[in-house]
């Protein structure tokens, strides 16, 4: 930069870019424009109640012209207000981003502890000293479905914890590392839902994922798509219909890989079919329900899948909504586009 300079407010540093050897100068500087004595650099200090500014300059112009460099630390000085105010805002986004993930991955955490605690009770352990294994051996032979179902509700869990850990390297860094190249759709959708069907087994919902072939392809970053489909599934786990089927077909259409999620679910309106992949946005209906989240799963799948190159959308059927046990469900189908 022409002009580097450090915004103090109350003594504390809210703003600098200042080079090292500018920042050793402070001390020397003590009017609003001055020339640094054995060196080609121009430096100044403007402050008030609220703000002081030191700025430097090396470049030509302003070595030059004294007017000039006033001109700019006075136009900085009177920003300063304006700059600490975005970097604050700065900071409680990112603050409320990491906030979310230790609070998020507490809770998976403390949900898998309490799966465990709940097969093998943490007392009677306790009290098995040197005899843990064949305690807790006998409670999966006797157990044995209901170990099956802590296994993989455990494994659920950790996915999501990955999947918090992925979002917050992905979503939260200026330039990801994406890792593209071309999967078996298929398989990479048998991999998460297999984490949710005790979830739909609960509902009595039939899921069938298509494509008998296993052929279809299309070209994408694993690990991050691998969290949108985590997203748009657990999404579909909480508000599909029970008793009913939950469809997933694969195709090709020009230039793209298409995935179908065809669906029974909570009503979502035609005003609320771009809102829904907002943050913090929930639909009408889930909100008087009581099940809406937090609006950000969705929010996540769109970003993630758009970072891929893809598109995510949802056609929602409002024709066919139908009432039941006081809940509007309706046909729904979400698309998912990659390139193939």
């Amino acid at each position: 930069m022409d002009v580097r300079y450090r915004i103090l407010k109350n003594d504390s540093v809210i703003c600098c870019n200042l080079f090292p050897k500018e920042t050793d100068l402070i001390g020397s500087i003590n009017s609003i424009s001055q020339k640094i004595s054995n060196s080609r650099l121009r430096g100044g200090l403007i402050s008030d109640s609220n703000y002081c500014v030191y700025a430097f300059s090396s470049n030509n112009d302003y070595l030059k012209s004294s007017q000039k460099f006033k001109t700019t630390l006075e136009v900085i000085h009177n920003s300063a207000s304006h700059i600490d105010e975005i970097i604050e805002n700065s900071k409680k986004t990112e603050n409320k981003s990491t906030s979310r993930l230790i609070h998020n991955l507490t809770s998976l955490n403390a949900h898998n502890i309490q799966e465990i605690y709940s097969l093998v009770p943490q007392e009677n352990v306790s009290k098995k000293m040197g005899g843990q294994i064949s305690f807790v051996e006998n409670i999966v032979r006797k157990e044995h479905k209901e170990t099956a179902y802590v296994l993989l509700r455990i494994a659920k869990n950790n996915a999501a914890m990955k999947a918090e850990f992925s979002v917050f390297r992905k979503l939260f860094d200026s330039n990801p590392e994406l890792h593209k190249r071309k999967h078996n759709v298929h398989k990479v959708l048998m991999n998460v839902f297999y984490l949710f069907f005790p979830d739909f087994t609960d509902k009595d919902v039939k899921v069938n994922v298509g494509d008998d072939r296993n052929t279809y392809t299309a070209v994408f970053d694993y690990e991050s798509f691998h969290v949108a489909l985590y997203h748009l599934i657990e999404n579909a786990a909480k508000y599909t219909q029970p008793k009913k089927s939950f469809n997933v077909s694969i195709k090709y259409i020009p230039g793209f890989c298409e995935i179908l999620m065809d669906m029974s679910s909570v009503q979502i309106k035609e005003k609320e079919k771009s809102r829904i992949f907002e943050e913090g946005v929930s639909g009408d209906l889930a909100y008087r329900l009581g099940k809406a989240g937090d609006g950000i799963g969705m929010s996540r799948a769109k970003k993630i899948i758009e970072l891929n190159s893809g598109e995510l959308s949802v056609v929602p059927y409002e024709k066919t909504a139908d009432v039941v046990m006081g809940v509007t469900f309706q046909r729904n189908v979400f698309s998912i586009k990659l390139p193939r």
